[in-house]
This record gives C-alpha cells, structure tokens and sequence, in this order.
C-alpha cells in the first residue's frame, strides 16, 4: 500500500486525485483499472461524517489526505488540531461484494476486537452507496505503528523472530474462538430477513456476542464474473460436506448460466487444445466428478472441521508494529471467512518458504559453510535464502508451541490433498479444462492416503485419460513457470501491476520480449498469435 498525501480537492474537479488511482500504473488495460477505481463522492459530507463520529466541533478538523490506495479501497486520513487522527476507508466501484463486504468486515473488526485481538476500533459505516457521501465507507481510529512491510529488512534477527512469535500468538487466538457454522461474519440486524444465517449464543466472557450471527460467505470468489446473480448456496453451512459441495455446484451453475465456447485465458495454453475453443460442457463433467468425490474429503477427526476464522491476507503491510515491537493493529479483514480447520490450516503466503527442501522439512536454518568466501552477490543471495528459511522456519516453531491444532493439521500430508482438489473446484473456469480433471487423478492415485481401503474408488479414468490429462497439465504448469519468469523480467504482478517510476522501462521490456518471440516464432500462425494475442498489451477481457 503506498503513501499519498494530497489536499482536500474542489468538488467540481473530476480528475483529481480524490477520485482517481494514482498510486501505481497498469502495463496493460489500465484504462479499464482506472475506470473501475474511479469515485466521485462527496468531500464536504465525508468531512462532515467524520466529525459526527468522534464528536469534535467542525473548526477543530484541521486537513484530510489521501493516504494511500489498497487492492479494494480509498483510504483517507483525517488530522484534528488536537492531533487526534481519523480514518475513512471507501471502497471502489469494482469491489465485491457490494453492500454485505462492508457489512461483514465491521461485524468481524468488532467481534475480533472485543475477543482480543488487535483491531481498529470501528466509529462509523455505512453499507450502502445510496446517501449523501455517495459511498459505502468505514470511518475507523487510526491506529499507531508502521506496517511490518516497511521495517521487515531493517530488523534484526531476534526482533523480526519476536514479531513472528506475537504474530503466531495472534492466530493462537483467532483459532480459539468457537463458532456455530462456517461463513462470515455480520451483525444481526445488517442481514435482511430473507437471508439464512445462524445466530452467534451469547458468551460469558465476552459481552454483545449474540448481536451477532454467521451469514453468508463474503469471499471474493463467491460474487466474481456475476456469481452475485446465481441462486447458489453462499452458506452459511453447518457441515464441511456442506460447503465442499456448495463450490463445486457453483461453478456449474455459473457455467450453464454463463459459460460458452471459449479460448483459454492463457496464450500460451491455446497450443495444448489445437488452438480450438474449449466447451465447458467437459468442466461440468469434471466438477459433477469432483462433486462424488467431495464426501470423502470431509476429515474424520472432528477437531479438523471446526469451523475456523483467519486473516484473509496475514501480508506485513496488514500488520501494524509499535517502535516496541508489539502488534497494535491487524487491518484489511475484507473477504475474512470462517471455514474448517482443515482448509485454514496453511502457513500464510508471506510467510512460507515452499519449494525449498531446507524448509519442507522443517529443518532448523543455516548458511552455507563456504559463505565467508562466496562472492558479493552470492552472499546477498544466500541471505535472503537464510532469511526466507528463518521465518517459515520459526513460523511452524512457534505455532508448534502456542497454536498446537495448526501445526499439527499444516503437517498431515492427506490434508494438502483435500486443500488442493477444493481449491482446484473453486477457481474460476477461463478455458482451462485441465487443471481440475488433473487434481481429481492425482487424488485417485492417493486414494489411500484419504480414506480406508475399504472405501471404492468414487470415479474412474482410463489410463489413456490420465496420460493425455497429465501431460496436458505437466505443460500447462510449465507455462505457468514460464509466464511468470516473463512477468518477474518485465517488472510486473499477475495482473500487470507496476510501480509508477518503473512503468516506461517495463513496457520497453515487454515490447523487447514480444519482439524476440515474433521473430523466433517458427511459423506465420505463431507470429499472428504473438502479435494478436501478445498478453502483456491491451486485450479484450472475457468473463
């Protein structure tokens, strides 16, 4: 998330930068991302909400700033002369889901708050865009700190190692918390009537708890590409069995809504299908596979499907850290949802160090014995591997100690399994008709690591699907390797994302890069493709 600090704009200026994103650039469709994060509201009221909410005189409001800009909202920064600050969060036009994200985010804020965990304390919000600010909007204390990210590599060693432990301590609590049913998060009275929820039993160690209830599922893929139109089960959902079924038919709802004939999503996969469109007739056979299947990934161990809460994105930039080195706020719980243990139970993206056999083995970390006379650049290298050993490592330490359930659900091997073919269901169809039907054989395989030997096989595939599927996919995840060094070379994320400075060498880049393969291309219909189709410039977006 990055700083802005910009005065109080005129209302009539529509290209200021209160209504626009100016804080990075797109290297491609980024008038379409511009356009989706555009907001003209109502600086004067949103002024006027902020002082009703900490109850000051309007002439003791000294400025507001835009502060920074996040993947989902506007954030601004409201200055008193006393030097009390305020702070109002403002989602885009393009955040999902509308109304029940802001709704479900302050219930959860609220809820974590009076059960201990560091969280703004919410002052005022509004979940509908249909009033005077012309916004949904969180007005919320702005907490003291500075975000993890940006003083991770000027720690030392056992400062960065106590911010782990107090991290750890954190989920600790988070996984001690008991709840009815799996979903998210809201107060009572934000839901209407005719939506199911089950209401939270009130708690004698904690006030309030039945204001609250579990409502449906706030995350993200739940309302993506129209989703919010289907008649889908959104939860909440007593059982896991429940919920593993309700993605899967989801998706085929949505693909028998909205789903035709298409190309994959990637360029690069079009070769692997014969350069032909793909039916998504072929993805609803493998979901209805993956639906018979579903029963038998629920665990048997009733402590791995209670129902769980985490952070949606435990990153250093959502974790505010004291000069102390304490924890005075976790912020961004947008998308947060409660499922079982056994689909919570992962190290967070930023802390883990997958793909490294150091640190797959929990094996304690050093450096390499010939560093002392490695040359400059391999030094910085091995550190940043050490670093990166470090905190897996001392993340699966501590949460061996404090958080016991975790630790022992992120070790089980038939749990990866499960993970894997639910998250393969759950994603988005875009052409590729593989990945799923791959997850499902692979699951076949280690049948045996899932359930009882007695249990039959739920789907068969001949040995000729499974060749030609696994192939399929073996090149398809090679692509993805290969995309993704073309990113990491450009300069750019999964989504073309660029830092402002970086934006004219990036495209020189990517111009570079396109050229080369054009010329490389072995024969006219590849160089049309490369020209055509090249994903890294503008391109029309298909649902």
């Amino acid at each position: 998330m990055e700083s802005r600090h910009e005065e109080t704009p005129k209302m009539s200026d529509a290209t200021n930068p209160f209504f626009n994103y100016t804080s990075w650039r797109w290297l491609y469709n980024e008038r379409l991302r511009l356009s989706e994060r555009r907001l003209h509201f109502n600086i004067n009221e949103l002024c006027a909400i902020v002082i009703k909410a900490v109850g000051l005189p309007r002439t003791d409001l000294d400025h507001v700033i835009k502060l920074a800009e996040g993947g989902s909202y506007r954030i601004f920064e409201a200055t008193f002369r006393d030097g009390l600050k305020v702070i109002a969060r403002l989602p885009y036009p393009c955040t999902i889901p509308r109304k029940y994200g802001i709704a479900s985010e302050v219930a959860t804020m609220e809820f974590l708050r009076i059960h201990g965990i560091p969280v703004p304390k919410v002052l005022d919000w509004n979940s509908s865009a249909s009033n005077q600010l012309g916004s949904e909007y969180i007005i919320m204390e702005r907490v003291p700190g500075r975000p993890l990210a940006y003083i991770w590599y000027t720690m030392g060693f056992k400062e960065r190692m106590a911010v782990i432990e107090k991290i750890v301590d954190a989920e600790r609590l988070l996984f001690g918390i008991r709840f009815p049913a799996n979903g998210s998060l809201f107060f009572k009275d934000s839901l209407d009537p005719s939506i199911k929820s089950v209401g939270m039993s009130e708690n004698s160690s904690f006030k309030n708890t039945n204001r609250f209830c579990i409502g449906p599922s706030t995350e993200y893929l739940w309302w993506y590409q129209r989703r919010d139109e289907l008649v889908a089960n959104r939860g909440p959902w007593k059982g896991s069995e429940e919920l593993l079924k309700a993605v899967g038919e989801r998706e085929i709802l949505w693909l028998r809504r909205f789903g035709e004939k298409r190309y994959p999503h990637e360029l690069f996969y079009r070769e692997l299908y014969g350069r032909q469109k793909v039916d998504p007739q072929m993805q609803i056979h493998h979901l209805l596979d993956y639906l018979k299947v579903a029963p038998h990934l629920v665990p048997e161990a009733e402590q791995l499907n209670v129902p769980t809460i985490r952070h949606p994105d435990l990153s250093p930039s959502n974790i505010l850290i004291s000069e102390s080195g304490d924890i005075t706020g976790i912020i961004d719980w947008q998308h947060a949802t409660i499922l079982p243990l056994f689909l919570q139970a992962k190290i967070p993206e930023h802390f883990q160090n997958y793909g490294d056999d150091d640190s797959e083995n929990f094996r304690r970390p050093k450096l390499a014995e010939n560093f002392t006379t490695m040359t400059s650049s391999d030094k910085e290298a091995e550190m940043e591997l050490y670093r990166r050993r470090q905190v897996h490592y001392f993340y699966l330490d501590h949460t061996s100690k404090l958080n016991k359930a975790h630790f022992q659900a992120i070790g089980k091997r038939d749990l990866v399994l499960r993970n894997q073919l639910y998250d393969a269901a759950d994603r988005p169809w875009e052409g590729d008709n593989t990945s799923l039907q791959a997850q499902l054989i692979k699951t076949m395989a280690q049948w045996s690591d899932i359930c009882s030997s007695e249990d039959n096989l739920p789907i068969h595939y001949s040995p000729t699907e499974v060749k030609e599927c696994l192939d399929r996919d073996a090149k398809q995840k090679n692509i993805d390797e290969q995309m993704q060094r073309l990113r990491d070379c450009i300069g750019i994320n999964i989504d073309g994302l660029v830092v402002k400075e970086e934006f004219e060498s990036a495209r020189e880049r990517a111009k570079l890069i396109k050229n080369e393969l054009v010329e490389c291309a072995d024969t006219e219909e590849d160089r049309r493709d490369f020209e055509e189709y090249w994903p890294f410039q503008d391109h029309e977006e298909i649902d």
